[in-house]
């Protein structure tokens, strides 16, 4: 692996200490198509768009409040738009290499505390690219 980081949000780092074991999930580069169609014989004929998506889900492990504090506070101070994006920096698992996209938070993000100013329990942050 090539970096430190599995994924960055702007210029927040999300810490690797964060991250539940196993809980990175990327599906990388999933290819777009325009107006594909299937024929009278049945072949599926696509025009695949040169951008590509990427979804990247993270599960969070249960977090101190000052932890979770940290964490998102490095989220919402990289916020381009109420869109909650970023153009963020990734660890891609089908090349292997580094890579940079425009991605939003999904909107139906949830937090779970136990009680204020204690310990947050784990969640998943979820990252899609425009």
């Amino acid at each position: 692996m090539t970096t430190s980081y599995l994924f960055q949000f702007g210029t927040y780092q999300i810490p690797n200490e964060y991250i539940a074991e196993g809980g990175y999930e990327i599906a990388p580069n999933q290819r777009q198509d325009l107006d594909p169609y299937t024929d009278a014989n049945g072949i599926t004929h696509r025009n695949t768009l040169e951008h590509t998506k990427t979804d990247i889900t993270i599960a969070i492990r249960n977090l101190k409040w000052e932890q979770f504090t940290s964490l998102i506070s490095g989220l919402v101070t990289n916020y381009i738009s109420n869109e909650r994006d970023a153009i963020c920096s990734y660890f891609d698992m089908e090349t292997m290499t580094v890579k940079s996209g425009h991605f939003y938070l999904d909107p139906s993000c949830k937090f779970k505390v136990r009680r204020l100013n204690d310990k947050v329990d784990g969640f998943t942050l979820r990252f899609t690219e425009y």
